[in-house]
């Protein structure tokens, strides 16, 4: 059975509404330039590509809540030998690039949100982690957050 607190729920629940207010768009009367469209589109891509291969690669350990499954066990394999939240790096990458592509400001607000919420999310999943996994804590010395060299 799975424990999910206030803070579990809290996390998961404001991510979701970051998701869904994102793809509403509110004019704030700027815009990105137009040359953005094309790497956004390759954020886009490389971001789902890199969020579907680290899903997959989870396999039965994959939950979104910080709180990892009684059963799982620590990966750190494939994309998360270089990455500790390698599922954040691809949606991290995706909302940038569609901000790009559709020359929002406002996606691109929402989507620095996330970014600070995906870094106090994976705050708080590391010190579930840590107390899970004695292995962890070299890990999140060797492993970067996001990124392989952050």
């Amino acid at each position: 059975m799975l424990h999910r607190n206030l803070k579990d729920n809290l996390y998961v629940g404001t991510q979701f509404a970051l998701f869904f207010i994102f793809f509403f768009e509110l004019d704030l009367g700027l815009t990105l330039p137009n040359m953005l469209k094309i790497p956004g589109l390759l954020l886009f891509l490389v971001g789902g590509i890199v969020a579907l291969v680290s899903i997959i690669q989870l396999n039965r350990n994959l939950t979104a809540f910080p709180t990892p499954k009684e059963q799982a066990h620590l990966y750190t394999n494939g994309l998360y030998h270089y990455a500790r939240h390698p599922i954040y790096t691809g949606i991290i990458m995706l909302f940038i690039g569609l901000s790009f592509w559709w020359f929002s400001i406002y996606k691109l607000m929402i989507t620095i949100a996330l970014i600070v919420l995906f870094y106090f999310k994976s705050e708080y999943e590391e010190s579930q982690l840590i107390s899970k996994y004695r292995d962890y804590s070299e890990y999140k010395n060797n492993t970067g957050r996001f990124f392989p060299w952050f």
